[in-house]
């Protein structure tokens, strides 16, 4: 049990790969696009925004250094 427990802590980790939010954003969006509320573009759309909203505070810090 404690090697689930960490491993899913792991994975769920702010710092790590994945996060909670990460997951959330594509998971929902990929039900969507399952159930018929999405077409295949709104999802890549939706997919690179969220993309493009992470990456830009690190890109305008490193801009700034």
């Amino acid at each position: 049990m404690q090697s689930i427990k960490a491993a899913f802590s792991s994975l769920f980790h702010a710092h790590e790969r994945i996060s909670y939010r990460r997951l959330l954003a594509f998971g929902t969006g990929t039900y969507l696009l399952t159930a018929g509320k999405l077409t295949s573009e709104e999802w890549v759309m939706i997919a690179v925004a969220f993309i493009a909203g992470e990456a830009a505070p690190k890109i305008l810090g490193a801009i700034r250094k």
